[in-house]
Formats: C-alpha cells, sequence, structure tokens
C-alpha cells in the first residue's frame, strides 16, 4: 500500500517537474525574443536620434550660412 502510494507520488511530481521544464524553456524562448527585439528597437531609436540630430544640425548650418550670404537681410522667398 505504501509502495503503491510512493510510485504515484513520485510519478506525479516527475509529470509536474517534466511540465515545468517545458514551462521553462518556452518562457526562457520568448524572453530570448523579446530582448533581442529591444535590441534592435533601441539600435534603430539611436540611429533615429543620431538622424535626427545630423538632419537638424544640417538645417541650422543652411540657416546661418544663408544669414551670412544675405548679410542679415530677410529671405524673400521663406515662409512667414
Amino acid at each position: 500500500m505504501v509502495a503503491q502510494l510512493v510510485v504515484v507520488a513520485a510519478t506525479v511530481l516527475l509529470l509536474a517537474a517534466a511540465a515545468l521544464l517545458w514551462e521553462i524553456t518556452a518562457t526562457r524562448r520568448k524572453l530570448r525574443r523579446a530582448r533581442w527585439l529591444l535590441t534592435r528597437a533601441s539600435m534603430a531609436m539611436g540611429e533615429a536620434r543620431r538622424a535626427s540630430v545630423t538632419v537638424g544640425g544640417l538645417q541650422l548650418v543652411d540657416h546661418l550660412l544663408g544669414l551670412v550670404a544675405r548679410d542679415g537681410k530677410p529671405d524673400p522667398d521663406a515662409a512667414r
């Protein structure tokens, strides 16, 4: 009687451990994928930030060069 109970309990614990291992493996796979996606998004955001700064800097340089070329006079073609 006790031996049968021990066998049943061991079987149940073994199945529970296998199910837990399966879930842990699936969760780790999802986390690896999420980490990869976050890394890619972070790299894209950094690239966009650098591009934005570059474009903003180029626009500023164009504006300043335009002021120098016109001797400080307003641009007649500029939108008001």
